[in-house]
């Protein structure tokens, strides 16, 4: 078993080609916003009072990040932040563009698209076979425990299935048993994944290479900006 303690794959979910706006912030060049409020004190009042309720300054840290990665994606098309409503599981949403965010470790990361789109990003480490042998289908469990590198195949998994269920708008009311990732696409292709009748998917692993790309298109159709220097006081 090889462990990737500092490695993050990104998935995003897109339901056709289209322009992608993919953000990615590191949330360790971030003061904790218990004690610093120059941040935090751009977000609405609703999202302060959730970043504050963690107990942790990273966790904290974590969503300030996304909170920052969605006002910019609502600055960005002229959106007001009142303007934003919210389905049945508390997914947000707003006119004109589809956005989602996540955080894991040291970065938070956002997508923002005109068609309906979800996004997971994940620190590879120890795989949890349990969770992939109790949630996953019977296929995508075999390939795990098969895998040369049995992490980053369970997150890989993982991540394109959150991504689906977060653009889908259902959360965990989906079972992640009830769809299942195509293996043989996975294998051959790890940019592109299809998943039985539900869409394409992309992935990248973040690196220092990728994380000093800004506002460069690659695979034609994704944008990447990055939104925090590398200094807490001048962000």
């Amino acid at each position: 078993m090889t462990k990737n303690k500092n490695n993050t794959i990104i998935t995003l979910k897109d339901e056709v080609k289209t322009l992608i706006k993919l953000y990615l912030a590191d949330i360790s060049v971030l003061c904790d916003p218990l004690n610093d409020n120059g941040k935090i004190s751009l977000l609405p009042q609703e999202r302060q009072i959730k970043i504050l309720r963690y107990k942790l300054a990273d966790d904290r840290k974590r969503s300030l990040g996304a909170g920052l990665i969605i006002n910019k994606i609502l600055n960005e098309n002229n959106i007001d932040i009142n303007s934003i409503y919210y389905g049945s599981n508390g997914k947000p949403y707003v006119d004109k563009i589809f956005f989602n965010a996540s955080h894991s470790g040291n970065f938070a990361f956002g997508v923002s698209s005109d068609k309906e789109i979800g996004c997971d990003v994940e620190i590879i480490k120890k795989p949890r076979l349990d969770i992939a042998k109790r949630f996953f289908t019977e296929n995508e469990y075999n390939y795990i425990i098969h895998s040369e590198n049995t992490s980053n195949a369970f997150y890989k998994l993982w991540t394109i299935k959150e991504s689906y269920i977060k653009q889908s708008g259902k959360g965990l009311r989906t079972p992640l048993n009830s769809f299942e990732i195509n293996i043989n696409k996975l294998l051959n292709d790890n940019k592109s994944i299809q998943i039985k009748s539900l869409g394409c998917f992309k992935s990248f692993d973040i690196s220092p290479m990728l994380y000093e790309i800004s506002e460069k298109l690659i695979e034609n159709n994704i944008e990447i900006i990055r939104l925090f220097s590398h200094n807490c006081t001048h962000m």
